[in-house]
C-alpha cells in the first residue's frame, strides 16, 4: 500500500503530463483502439492456453481464470509468491485437480516464467549490442546482461536436465532435502514428516510423462505467450504516433528486455515503478518525445498492471461465488448427515 501510494503521489506531481496522455488516448482512432483490445485479449488467450497445456484436464478458461487471479495477486502484494501460489492451489483444487498435477503445474509455470524473462532479455541484450541501440546505453550493460543471462540459463538447463534424465542426481537431492528436514523436524515437532524422496521421484515422472506426451504444444504455448508479450510495448508504443524512423521496433524491444528483467529482480508487486521509469527513460533516450512516450508508457501499464487487477478481482468473486452454493450444501450435510 505504502508503494501504491508513493506511485500515486508521483502520478499527481504529473498531473499535467496525465491530462495529455488522456487526450491522446481519447484521440486514438478506431483501428488502433482496436489494436490495443486486441493485443489485450491475445496476452489473456496465450496466457490462459499455456497455463492449460500444463494441467492436464483443466480446460482454457478455467486455466485462464486462475492466471488472472494468480496475477491480480502478484500486482499487488509484496512478496506476493506464497499468496499466489495458494490461490492457484485452491483454486485448482476446487476443480478437483490432483495434488501431484498441481505441483507439477507450480513448477512448470515458475520455471517457464524464469526462463522467458532471462530469454527476451538475452535476446533484447544481444540487439542491442548489435544494433543503433549500442551507441546509446554502455555497451557493458548489454555485455553483463548476455553474459548473466548465458550463465542462468545455461546452469538451469543443466540441473533440469539432470534432474528429468539422471535418477541418481533427482534421488541424490532429495536425499540431502530429506535430511535437512529431518534436521528441522528434531527443533520443530510439529512439522509433518514428508517423504522427499517417494515425491521427486513421483515429480520426475510425471514430468517425464507431461513432456513426452504434451511438450510440443507446450513449447508452441509459451513462444506464443511471449510472442504476444513481446508485442504489446511496440502496439502501444505505434498507436501513440511513434514512427520506426524515431524509435526502431529493435529499440522497444531491446528496452522491454532490460525493463522486464529489472522489474523481475526487484522484489516489488508488478514491477510498479521500476517498469514506468525504465521503460520511459530508454524511449525517450531511443529517441521518442517526451509526451507521446509517457502516454504510451502510462497506457501499456494500465493495460498490463492494472487492467489484470479488475479483471483478476474479477474471477476470483466469480470463483468464489460459484462455490458458494457448494460449500453450503457441504456444511448442511456435515451437521445433518448425508
Amino acid at each position: 500500500m505504502a508503494l501504491l501510494a508513493l506511485f500515486a503521489g508521483a502520478a499527481a506531481t504529473h498531473r499535467r503530463d496525465l491530462a495529455d496522455a488522456t487526450r491522446r488516448v481519447a484521440a486514438l482512432s478506431p483501428g488502433w483502439a482496436g489494436a490495443l483490445a486486441g493485443i489485450v485479449v491475445l496476452g489473456v488467450l496465450t496466457d490462459g492456453v499455456f497455463a492449460s497445456t500444463v494441467t492436464p484436464g483443466l480446460s482454457v478458461r478455467r486455466a485462464t481464470m486462475v492466471q488472472q487471479a494468480a496475477t491480480a495477486a502478484n500486482n499487488t502484494v509484496i512478496g506476493s509468491g506464497p499468496v499466489s501460489t495458494g490461490l492457484r492451489i485452491a483454486m485448482l483444487r476446487s476443480w478437483q485437480v490432483s495434488d501431484a498435477s498441481i505441483g507439477l503445474t507450480i513448477v512448470a509455470l515458475n520455471l517457464v516464467a524464469s526462463y522467458s524473462v532471462w530469454l527476451v532479455a538475452l535476446g533484447a541484450a544481444i540487439l542491442g549490442a548489435a544494433g543503433a541501440a549500442s551507441s546509446i546505453v554502455d555497451r557493458r550493460v548489454y555485455v553483463a546482461v548476455i553474459a548473466g543471462a548465458t550463465v542462468v540459463l545455461g546452469a538451469s538447463t543443466w540441473l533440469w536436465w539432470a534432474l528429468l534424465c539422471r535418477p541418481g542426481a533427482a534421488r541424490g537431492l532429495a536425499v540431502r532435502g530429506q535430511r535437512l528436514l529431518h534436521a528441522v523436524r528434531r527443533r520443530i515437532p510439529r512439522l509433518a514428516d514428508v517423504d522427499l524422496v517417494a515425491i521427486a521421484e513421483r515429480s520426475r515422472r510425471d514430468a517425464r510423462l507431461l513432456i513426452h506426451a504434451h511438450g510440443h504444444r507446450i513449447v508452441l504455448a509459451s513462444v506464443l505467450e511471449q510472442l504476444a508479450g513481446v508485442a504489446a510495448p511496440v502496439v502501444v508504443v505505434r498507436a501513440f504516433g511513434i514512427p520506426s524512423d524515431v524509435v526502431s521496433t529493435t529499440a522497444i524491444i531491446v528496452a522491454y528486455g532490460l525493463v522486464r528483467l529489472g522489474a523481475a529482480l526487484a522484489p516489488i508487486p508488478g514491477g510498479i515503478g521500476v517498469t514506468e521509469l525504465g521503460l520511459a527513460t530508454l524511449l525517450v533516450r531511443f529517441g521518442g518525445p517526451e509526451p507521446a512516450v509517457f502516454a504510451a508508457v502510462v497506457t501499456y501499464r494500465a493495460l498490463t498492471f492494472l487492467l489484470p487487477i479488475l479483471t483478476g478481482g474479477a474471477c476470483f468473486v466469480l470463483w468464489r461465488w460459484r462455490r458458494r452454493p457448494l460449500g453450503a450444501t457441504g456444511a448442511v450435510a456435515a451437521v445433518h448427515g448425508p
